[in-house]
């Protein structure tokens, strides 16, 4: 190693010691991150390359080399604030503003601040302290040309290199940060503490209805670091200054959130963000108050969930080992760490106890789930005879099911669902723990919802139908994150003792997905959503999304009556109810062939004739020799199609490859006739 003049390394080359990396600006990141610093990329601009750069900011290596292998020319930076333990005085000199004079002026000299002080390429400067607790990138107070880089901001790291120059350590100043850590730096000078705002500082507070800690958490979600496009616009900076400025009634606290969340743009003035708060006014947010704020957090992901949840919490509600039990936790847990966390080691994952079933592979105890579909297709059919099941104990659809009480919330057809629990009586048998639930109009916050949930605490059951979701919150507002995010919230409530909560709900205008109408929270949210589609008196039910097993489950089922007696005109009372079919008693409709994969079908039946197979070689051969299947002159793309075609054929169940021949699959899954038994049993068992 080279060393300067005194014989002792350079804190480049004291990097380069530690972690023996050829790119400097890696070399830095590396060397910080060895001694427990977090750091993340930063593009030359000094703009995060990374989105949610505090959270993601890190000490591990290989996540550094994998950074900096996408961006070589990243340099690296550190987030103040908890994160690091690291506090910075941002002195610059640009723009007309020189705060090394300033500094001077009150009696200060600015490179003895701090013993780490980091010459910045600009001509000012970066002298580093601990953290006091609490604050932020608020100047308050500080002279023009000063500013505090703290809680929600990061600084370019001392050794980066940029296209304007190094960020050049002092002395020994970059060795002394990396071998003694923050711990050991001096406290943040008395002096030159930022002035904390009293009401005084502020004009009188209007505020709006939105509270504080709500805007605080909307704000914080709106990316603000050069990863938004909108960022780059003034426009929509005042926009949400004015909206945070009418809904906090231009308080302090809402001028530090304002100072704090403007400092994460890359070119911040604190100076002039202050200003243009003050410039503010109350008619400013007429039009832009902090619903604007929650909008535009909405658009990349938030909702009010801490908010919404508050709605459905209850400190009344306690839980107790039954709980654990029915949620299968049954084994001594794993010891928390701080905070509550636990640690698993993969042998522990092995061992972990699953959770319980409801219904096996589908629903599990905890679950909020939901059935799909369009208007009429059975999803009100399907729903009671699968809590019918649960309740006696019963398979259905071929599925095992856990016994336990049901409760199933009739909220939009009562009288209706009667008679179909009727029928299903009248079919299955008594079930004592089916309760049908009458009387909800509401399960919004002020509804019914606090009376229905004291029930499933008193009852215990393992499943909780609610049919339909858009009766059992009237009004709702389907298309919006609150509005459907108050329907997660409460269905979660009901999940607090260990029951799945089944949600009765219609699917889009379009149907092809399966997906529940509304906002995509619900979704989001779902464990399983059952899709029923309806072909004639054939109803079938496919998981769109499946968190306790196999996408593949296939339910279907006929729709049957009862006859439950007479009117008083003499005529017969009958109810529909769900007749399940096994798997495989119904098959799904064929999919469409490609043109091709029909060629080779038609191919083959020309050569099976009566007897419904043909060697596979003879097939293959007549298939790759004919234009129908492909044209191409070349062999090998012939090969490829006729490949193409035979897996098509395969999976759609036309044709199945036995014994070097190729036989043709009959309409109820089985090979063609003549290979059953005189019981019309395939010797070959099912497909």
């Amino acid at each position: 190693m080279h060393h300067n003049h005194t014989g002792i390394p350079t804190p480049e080359q004291a990097v380069a010691a530690l972690v023996g990396d050829g790119n400097p600006n890696l070399s830095c990141a590396l060397g910080l991150a060895k001694r427990g610093l977090p750091v993340f990329p930063a593009g030359p601009d000094k703009r995060p390359l990374v989105k949610d750069w505090q959270a993601r900011a890190t000490a591990d290596p290989g996540a550094i080399r994998r950074w900096w292998r996408r961006w070589p020319d990243a340099m690296p930076a550190l987030p103040m604030g908890r994160r690091s333990g690291l506090a910075v005085l941002d002195v610059d000199r640009k723009n007309g503003k020189d705060g090394m004079a300033a500094l001077r002026k009150l009696g200060h000299d600015p490179a003895a601040l701090s013993p780490v002080t980091i010459a910045t390429p600009s001509g000012g400067l970066h002298a580093y302290f601990r953290w006091p607790e609490g604050m932020g990138n608020s100047p308050a107070g500080m002279p023009a040309g000063v500013d505090v880089r703290a809680a929600g901001g990061y600084v370019i790291a001392p050794g980066a290199r940029g296209p304007m120059g190094r960020y050049r350590a002092k002395g020994d100043d970059l060795v002394d940060l990396l071998l003694v850590g923050p711990e050991m730096l001096p406290e943040w000078p008395e002096a030159l503490r930022p002035r904390a705002r009293s009401a005084d500082d502020a004009p009188p507070a209007e505020p709006g209805q939105i509270a504080l800690e709500t805007l605080r958490a909307a704000l914080l979600a709106v990316p603000n670091d050069g990863s938004n496009p909108d960022s780059d616009s003034r426009d929509w900076w005042l926009t949400i200054g004015a909206g945070l400025h009418y809904e906090t009634g231009g308080s302090a606290e809402g001028l530090d959130l304002w100072l704090d969340w403007s400092a994460r743009w890359p070119g911040h003035d604190p100076e002039a963000a202050e200003a243009v708060w003050q410039s503010f006014r109350r008619r400013d947010g007429a039009l832009r108050t902090g619903a604007t704020i929650l909008a535009e957090a909405a658009k990349h992901g938030w909702t009010d969930t801490g908010r919404i949840l508050s709605l459905y919490d209850d400190p009344d509600d306690d839980l107790d080992a039954m709980t654990a039990a029915l949620l299968g936790f049954d084994d001594k847990p794993a010891e928390p760490a701080a905070g509550g966390l636990t640690f698993l080691s993969p042998a522990d994952c092995t061992t972990a106890t699953a959770r319980r079933y409801v219904v096996k592979g589908l629903v599990a105890a905890g679950d909020v789930a939901a059935i799909v579909g369009a208007p009429g297709v059975g999803k009100s059919l399907i729903a009671p005879r699968l809590g019918y099941a649960v309740a006696q104990g019963s398979p259905a659809f071929g599925l095992k099911v856990r016994q336990g009480g049901v409760m199933y919330v009739a909220a939009e057809d009562e009288s209706g669902m009667r008679a179909r629990v009727a029928a299903l009586r009248e079919e299955y048998g008594d079930a004592p723990d089916f309760a049908l639930v009458g009387g909800v109009t509401s399960l919004f916050p002020d509804g019914d919802h606090k009376v229905l949930r004291a029930a499933v605490k008193a009852r215990r059951p393992v499943l909780i139908v609610i049919d339909t979701l858009a009766m059992a919150f009237p009004g709702l507002r389907e298309n919006e994150a609150e509005s459907m995010g108050l329907v997660v919230a409460a269905a979660r409530a009901l999940t607090k003792w260990g029951a799945a909560v089944v949600l009765v709900h219609h699917d889009t205008k379009d149907g092809a997905q399966g997906l529940p109408r509304g906002h995509s929270i619900l979704n989001g949210a779902l464990d399983m959503s059952l899709h029923l589609t309806r072909d004639g008196n054939v109803v079938r039910g496919r998981p769109t999304k499946n968190r306790n097993g196999s996408a593949d489950v296939d339910l279907a089922f006929t729709i049957a009556t009862r006859v439950l007696g007479e009117d008083e005109d003499g005529d017969e009372i009958r109810a529909a109810f769900a007749r399940d079919l096994e798997p495989g008693d119904v098959d799904a409709k064929p999919a469409r062939l490609s043109p091709s994969a029909k060629a080779a079908l038609d191919i083959f039946h020309e050569l099976a004739g009566e007897s419904g197979a043909v060697s596979v070689e003879a097939w293959r051969q007549a298939c790759i020799e004919s234009p129908r299947v492909n044209a191409s002159d070349k062999p090998d793309s012939r090969r490829a199609a006729f490949r193409r075609a035979f897996e098509m054929l395969a999976r759609s169940n036309r044709l199945i490859e036995s014994g070097g021949e190729i036989r043709r699959v009959n309409p109820h899954g089985r090979i063609a006739d003549r290979f059953d038994d005189a019981e019309g049993e395939t010797t070959d068992g099912k497909l």
